[in-house]
């Protein structure tokens, strides 16, 4: 069977090395916009089933040889207790206590939280490049129809841009802050500051007096204009950090969902989606990309993510990225 896989970001490259595995035959469309960062979050301390698809997308990097470089992870302000013991009885190795250099209790994660590789999944996919539009169930690239028995949308903010379909999905432009600080650990570790509403990553994890600040921040929009984002997630974070120099940002376009969610599942007879990752499709995508696969080869529904669970609606607020609950 053929499938076709509109799309070259995290969600539609794991698809296609779970499509190719299984014997079909697999055609990659990718328009070039989008830009692709050498390596983002994964985690998993998240909540409820997000987990399940962090652990997924944890063992589909290891298959595949993608790198998952661990750092400690701190995590300020008040957490469920339900989440704690859900973390727990996962056997995810966490402890609370005070850190001197944070000024704040704690959870403490080992072992939980890594910069991966993506580009290295995503760079390992070959791909006709062109633009692709969806009509009537039907694939075209640079107005050339493609033959498909099976079309998977994974265009991420350019999805409801794709295809003669209303989706319950709005791009936005995101960003986050490459800053200069006095301390080396920031290169080292992950903060996620519930209490001031912020989160820091390494940047290279070397040590350097180098680190990436954001805060999950919308700015609704179309992914074809250009946007800017304001250096407020630096300022909160100077807060608890100290000193930051902001020297450069780095931005995209990203896709939300009402209740900032994935989504996946069948639009019609043939056509199906995946998306709303709402930037954190490295920790979930692959894992998200296996139910996928589950729905389409085995019939087998995951209804906590389908796209199903939103009615029809003319309109909708997005809300603040899940970095990382």
């Amino acid at each position: 069977m053929k499938v076709t896989i509109i799309g070259r970001g995290i969600a539609g490259s794991s698809l296609y090395f779970m499509f190719k595995e299984a014997g079909y035959n697999v055609r990659v469309i990718e328009s070039g916009f989008r830009k692709f960062y050498p390596t983002l979050i994964h985690s998993v301390l998240l909540k409820g089933k997000d987990i399940e698809l962090a652990i997924e997308s944890k063992n589909f990097y290891e298959k595949h040889k993608i790198p998952l470089v661990y750092y400690p992870s701190y995590t300020i302000g008040h957490i469920d207790s339900k989440i704690i013991d859900e973390w727990i009885s996962y056997g995810f190795n966490i402890s609370e206590k005070f850190v001197d250099w944070l000024s704040s209790y704690t959870i403490i994660g080992e072992k939980t939280d890594a910069l991966v590789g993506v580009r290295k999944l995503i760079d390992a996919v070959p791909y006709i490049e062109g633009k692709a539009e969806i009509r009537n169930g039907r694939v075209f690239v640079d107005e050339k129809e493609i033959d498909s028995d099976i079309i998977v949308l994974s265009s991420g903010a350019w999805n409801r841009y794709n295809i003669d379909f209303k989706l319950p999905v709005k791009s936005y432009y995101c960003w986050a802050w490459v800053t200069v600080n006095s301390n080396p650990l920031l290169d080292k570790v992950f903060v996620y500051d519930y209490e001031i509403g912020y989160y820091s990553r390494p940047l290279f994890g070397l040590g350097m007096k180098i680190n990436i600040i954001g805060d999950g921040d919308t700015i609704v929009t179309d992914p074809f204009t250009k946007q800017f984002g304001n250096l407020s997630p630096v300022e909160r974070a100077k807060k608890r950090l100290g000193d930051l120099k902001p020297v450069y940002r780095g931005e995209g376009y990203c896709e939300g969902t009402p209740d900032m969610r994935p989504i996946y599942g069948r639009i019609s007879d043939n056509l199906y989606i995946i998306g709303g990752l709402n930037g954190y499709g490295a920790e979930v995508g692959p894992g998200l990309a296996r139910l996928l696969f589950n729905l389409i080869t085995k019939g087998e529904e995951e209804k906590e993510y389908l796209i199903d669970r939103f009615p029809p609606m003319s309109d909708f607020e997005l809300g603040r990225e899940p970095h990382e609950l």
